[in-house]
């Protein structure tokens, strides 16, 4: 058996009880995110480890359903300028 023929195995979509997350999923919750090396972490929580991260999160296109809970979280009132910060 060459060592890449386990690259491309198949597996079973939700196996091992995992519930799917991610864009457009039935559940969605704003105060935890999704997606991305911070998925299942709320926002609260990033405001306390990396609200650098959750400020930029805020002016981009893929935070626009966590923005309203980005501003509630770290108290600040966004700008229609943001956008250039």
């Amino acid at each position: 058996m060459d060592e890449r023929d386990d690259e491309h195995q198949a597996f079973e979509v939700g196996s091992g009880g995992a519930v799917p997350v991610g864009p457009g999923h039935s559940s969605f919750d704003p105060s935890r995110l999704d997606f991305g090396h911070y998925a299942g972490q709320s926002i609260a929580e990033l405001a306390t480890t990396d609200p650098e991260y959750l400020r930029w999160l805020a002016r981009h296109p893929s935070g626009t359903r966590y923005r309203a809970e980005i501003h509630r979280v770290l108290g600040s009132t966004p700008l229609s300028t943001d956008w250039e910060r």
